[in-house]
């Protein structure tokens, strides 16, 4: 496969390094390209990469030419509060930018398309499950959620008009080595944790901030992305990719405690209801049909980042 990644933070560069791995070519789409970052997650000259803007369609389509595109993962756009810093750009950031890998998808006629939603897309309050399933309902509770529902529908209708073959990842809360200027916040407070952790010093988890929470490890959703542009006939379309398990505050505590004896970890604060985010996401048929299963259980996962992180500083 020759796949356009757009977005080189956090899953678009863990997608990229699964797909160098097994040998594909890719290119980098991203409006301020982290050279640096690039480099120590793909690997150096691993990867092409193009600084253009989501919004500019010749140039997208240009890149899409040039590097014989024919797989495309839209990573790319603001997060969380940055969305509703400026609404007109957030909205027409996320909303202009799905729109156009779709046009330019279809003008390419690409083989597939991978769009990143969010599981903040999930009407918890009208959810009585145990488990989140792609099938229950959906609905948008911000700004940020209400653009990557609006993107998800334009996906279904691309593929409905045009037979575009695509597919729809839902992470939950991902987290992991990156630079955040999308605006990340649970990878802003994980990389808190960590570093407090990394350095030894006292750390308050205000329950408030940090749970209960599904957090999954930004490799994980790497490797479903790129499970996502090569499965064969996939029926569902829709996919769930979190860790499976939902932590409470006191369990991240315990972790922390368990990674770093030393470190003295508090727990302060209430956290949110037992619907916003109690139940976690069925991972059943993200299993079956992509084949994804997370490799990382948070405190490996939390291991794993303190490490990178450390030798980030060393060097």
């Amino acid at each position: 496969m020759n796949i356009l990644i757009t977005g080189a933070g956090l899953i678009g560069s863990h997608c990229a390094r699964q797909a160098v791995d097994a040998g594909n070519k890719v290119v980098l789409f991203d409006l301020s390209p982290n050279r640096d970052y690039i480099q120590k997650v793909v690997g150096k000259d691993r990867a092409d990469v193009v600084a253009a803007d989501m919004r500019d369609l010749p140039a997208l389509i240009s890149a899409m030419e040039r590097y014989n595109v024919d797989t495309v993962v839209h990573t790319a756009g603001l997060i969380g509060s940055r969305v509703a810093e400026n609404s007109y750009t957030g909205a027409t950031n996320n909303i202009l930018g799905t729109i156009n890998v779709l046009e330019a998808s279809r003008l390419r006629r690409l083989r597939r398309v991978v769009y990143v939603s969010t599981f903040g897309v999930y009407d918890r309050a009208k959810i009585n499950d145990s488990v989140v399933r792609e099938t229950h309902p959906i609905g948008a509770h911000n700004l940020y959620t209400v653009t990557k529902l609006c993107s998800e529908h334009l996906v279904h209708s691309y593929t409905a008009q045009y037979k575009l073959d695509t597919i729809i990842i839902r992470p939950s809360g991902v987290f992991g080595r990156g630079h955040y200027v999308g605006g990340s916040t649970v990878g802003k407070v994980m990389r808190d944790l960590a570093l407090n952790t990394i350095k030894g010093e006292p750390f308050t988890i205000d329950a408030k901030t940090y749970g209960p929470n599904e957090y999954v490890y930004g490799k994980d959703v790497g490797l479903a992305l790129f499970l996502a542009c090569q499965a064969q006939n996939p029926k569902q379309r829709i996919y769930n990719a979190g860790s499976g398990v939902v932590t409470s505050p006191d369990t991240l505590a315990q972790i922390v405690r368990e990674l770093a004896p030393q470190t003295e970890v508090k727990v302060t604060g209430a956290s949110g209801t037992a619907s916003d985010k109690s139940a976690p996401l069925d991972l059943s048929t993200s299993k079956a049909e992509l084949g994804y299963t997370p490799r990382f259980p948070l405190k490996e996962a939390l291991r794993n980042y303190m490490e990178e992180l450390w030798e980030e500083q060393r060097s």
